[in-house]
C-alpha cells in the first residue's frame, strides 16, 4: 500500500518548530561554563578591537582556542549587547538543521530524511547546544556545510568551510579526513580526479586554519595548545599533558557520553540531582526509561540493512533504499572520525565527551532513522503506538530542556543585585578575585582565581562561600582569612556575597 503521507512538508514544519523552539530557548537562557569564558572574549574583542592574549577573562590561562566564534559573537555584542552574542548558537544551529536535511536528501528518500531531521531536532544535546554559547554550534554548522559542499562536487567550498570549521574550533581538523574518504568514493578509479579533490581540500583548509596555529606557536611555544603540550613544550599553563588509560576501564567511559546525548550537564548525574524536585528520583527513573526506548533504533540501525523483502515495486523507492546501503559506509566514517577525538580527549582530561559528537550528530540522526523504518517494517500493527511514544518523548525532551535552561537562569538571576552593584561601584578597569569561569561575564571586569599569588594582582574579591553554582568560587582558609582582613564594601545577607577591597584596609 502507498504511503500518501507527505514527508517533505512534514520534514520543512519538524524544521520550522525546532528552530522556532530553540529561538525560544535564547530568551530563558543564562550563561554559564564555558560559555562564560567565550562571552567574555567576544566581549573584549567588541570592546577593545582586538584579540585577547593573557587578559584575565575567567580562567588562569592565556586565550588559546580558534577565534572565528569569538569574532562573529564580538559583532554581535556590537550590534545588540549581551543578547546579540546569545543568538550566535540559535542561529548557527538553525542553519546546520537546513543544511543537515539537504544532506539527508542527497543520500535518502523523503521518509528517511523526514526521520532523520525529526531525531537532529529534538535531541536533548542538539537542543542544549544549540541554546548555549558554546562554539560546538558553529563548529557543527561548517563541518556539516563542507560535508554538504564535498558530496556536491564542490571541494573549494568545501574546503573554505572545513577552513572556517578549523578556525572555529581545533577539532574540526576531524572533517578533514572525512571529506577525503568522500572524494575518494566519488572518484573511485580516476587517480588524477582523487589527487585534485585531495589537494583542494588540504591546501586550502590548511591555509585559512594555519595563522592562528602560527599564532600560538609563537606566543604560547605550541601549535595546538594546550593539548600535546608533552611534545611541544609550550608555556606550562593548565596545560592537558595528563594521560590515564585506565580511564578506558571506567563505567564512565559510557555512562558520561550517554547522560551528556540525553541533556545532563557534561553528563554527571549529580548536576541533575543539584534541581530541588519532589519525587526526583522517580522522575529521573521516567525520564531514563525514555531515553532507552528512544536510543533503541540506533541499534538497529547500525546492524540491520533495510530489508528488501517489504520493498515496494515502486523503482524510485526501490533505489533510494539500495541508495541507503551504498552510503551508510560515509554515516560510519562520519561518526568514527569524530569519535577518535572522543578516544583521545578521554585519557588526557575526562569522560564528558558527548558534546564531541554533535558534528557526527546528523550521521546518528540518519542511521536512527533506517532503524526506526527497519522496526516500523516489522511492526506495522504498532507503528501507530510507536509513533506516538516517540511524539510523547519528543515533547517530553523539549519541556525538559525549558525547565532546565529557564531553572538555570533564575538561579543566575538570585545574584543579580550583588552583580549590578559590581559594575556600578568599582572601576571598569579593576580586577577581581571571583572562582570560575563566570566571574568576568558576570560582573565585567577582570577575575582571578582565587590564589595566593593573585591576590597581589587585583583589587577586589568576590565572597560566597555557599555560592552554588561553580564550587571554584569558593575560597580556601587561609586565603579568605587574608581576603577577610581587608576592608569590606559590600554585602549582601540574602545571597549570602560579600565584596572586599584588598587596597583598603578596615576602618578601626
Amino acid at each position: 500500500m502507498k504511503d500518501r503521507f507527505d514527508y517533505k512538508k512534514a520534514a520543512l514544519i519538524t524544521i520550522a518548530i525546532a528552530i522556532a523552539i530553540r529561538l525560544a530557548l535564547v530568551f530563558l537562557y543564562h550563561p554559564a561554563g564555558d560559555a562564560c569564558w567565550h562571552f567574555s572574549a567576544s566581549r573584549f574583542i567588541a570592546e577593545e578591537g582586538n584579540l585577547p592574549s593573557f587578559e584575565a577573562l575567567g580562567r588562569d590561562e592565556p586565550f588559546w582556542p580558534s577565534p572565528l566564534f569569538h569574532i562573529i559573537a564580538a559583532f554581535s555584542y556590537r550590534m545588540a549587547g549581551d543578547f546579540g552574542m546569545k543568538l550566535v548558537s540559535p542561529l548557527f544551529a538553525s542553519l546546520t538543521l537546513v543544511f543537515s536535511y539537504l544532506i539527508f536528501k542527497k543520500l535518502f528518500d523523503e521518509k528517511t530524511s523526514f526521520y532523520s531531521i525529526l531525531f537532529l531536532s529534538f535531541i536533548p544535546i542538539g537542543l542544549d547546544y544549540s541554546t548555549f554559547g558554546y562554539v560546538e554550534a558553529a563548529l557543527s554548522f561548517f563541518v556539516i556545510l563542507s560535508i554538504y559542499f564535498a558530496l556536491e562536487g564542490s571541494y573549494y567550498l568545501a574546503a573554505v568551510s572545513a577552513g572556517l570549521s578549523m578556525l572555529t574550533k581545533y577539532n574540526g581538523a576531524f572533517v578533514i579526513p572525512l571529506m577525503l574518504f568522500i572524494a575518494y568514493t566519488r572518484h573511485k578509479g580516476d587517480n588524477k580526479a582523487v589527487f585534485g579533490s585531495f589537494s583542494k581540500i588540504i591546501i586550502i583548509s590548511a591555509a585559512i586554519a594555519a595563522p592562528w596555529h602560527i599564532r600560538n606557536w609563537l606566543l604560547l611555544g605550541n601549535p595546538v595548545w594546550p593539548f600535546l603540550n608533552f611534545l611541544f613544550h609550550g608555556i606550562q599553563q593548565a596545560s592537558y599533558s595528563a594521560f590515564d588509560l585506565s580511564r578506558f576501564l571506567h563505567p564512565n567511559v559510557l555512562i558520561y557520553p550517554y547522560l551528556g546525548f540525553f541533556g545532563v550537564p557534561d553528563g554527571v548525574l549529580s548536576n541533575i540531582f543539584f534541581i530541588k524536585l519532589p519525587f526526583i528520583k522517580i522522575i529521573f527513573a521516567g525520564w531514563l526509561l525514555a531515553t532507552v526506548i528512544f536510543t533503541l533504533p540506533l541499534a538497529f540501525g547500525f546492524f540491520n540493512r533495510i530489508d528488501k523483502d517489504n520493498e515496494t515495486k515502486n523503482n524510485k523507492e526501490i533505489k533510494n533504499k539500495k541508495k541507503i546501503n551504498n552510503e551508510k559506509s560515509i554515516l560510519i566514517a562520519w561518526i568514527l572520525f569524530f569519535l577518535i577525538q572522543a578516544l583521545i580527549y578521554i585519557p588526557n582530561t575526562g569522560w564528558s565527551v558527548s558534546r564531541f559528537f554533535l558534528p557526527a550528530l546528523p550521521a546518528i540522526a540518519a542511521i536512527w532513522a533506517v532503524g526506526i523504518l527497519w522496526i516500523f517494517n516489522r511492526t506495522p500493527k504498532y507503528s501507530l503506538v510507536i509513533k506516538s511514544l516517540l511524539i510523547i518523548i519528543a515533547v517530553g525532551f523539549v519541556f525538559t530542556a525549558f525547565f532546565k535552561i529557564s531553572y538555570a537562569a533564575n538561579s543566575w538571576n538570585k545574584y543579580n543585585d550583588d552583580f549590578g552593584w559590581i559594575k556600578e561601584n568599582t572601576e571598569k578597569n579593576s580586577a577581581f578575585i571571583f572562582g570560575g569561569q563566570c566571574g568576568t561575564y558576570s560582573i565585567n571586569r577582570q577575575s582571578y582565581q582565587p590564589t595566593e599569588e593573585n591576590i597581589e594582582k587585583t583589587d577586589y574579591a568576590f565572597v560566597n562561600q555557599e555560592f552554588p553554582l561553580d564550587a571554584r568560587t569558593k575560597i580556601d582558609g587561609s586565603i579568605l582569612a587574608e581576603i577577610e582582613a581587608k576592608k569590606l564594601i559590600y554585602e549582601n545577607k540574602n545571597t549570602g556575597t560579600k565584596v572586599y577591597s584588598l587596597r583598603e584596609k578596615p576602618s578601626s
